[in-house]
Order: C-alpha cells, then structure tokens, then sequence
C-alpha cells in the first residue's frame, strides 16, 4: 500500500512550503516505509507528498515521477 497527500493554496501571498509536504509524508509513513518523495510546484501553489512501500522493488520506482511534459 503506498501513500499521497496534498495542499492546493490559491491565495498568492501563502505558499505551500516543503517542511509541511514533510510532515504528511510523515504521518503517512504506516503506508509506505520504504521511500518517500515530494513535488512543490514552481510558483508554491501546490504540492505533493509520496510514501511508498516496496513490494516489487522496481529501480526506477522512485515518486514522484516526472517526464519532459
């Protein structure tokens, strides 16, 4: 079982900050011991937090996943 949260602010003059993405992830360390991982978008309006627990250890498993798009 793995894990995601998330904050979506829309008011410009409070940012998402990575120490709250931090502790979420914490709080869902039960869902995923194995790794964890964060995304925080460039203007801080948004971001993400990942545990993930690893069954079938893929190598590049890693979250989150990103491409070119």
């Amino acid at each position: 079982m793995c894990g995601i949260a998330g904050i979506v602010n829309f008011e410009s003059d409070s940012p998402v900050e990575e120490p709250a993405l931090k502790l979420m992830s914490r709080a869902l360390v039960h869902r995923g011991p194995d790794d964890d991982g964060h995304y925080l978008d460039s203007r801080g309006r948004a971001g993400l937090a990942f545990r993930r627990l690893s069954v079938i250890d893929l190598a590049d498993g890693q979250q989150p996943m990103s491409n070119e798009d």
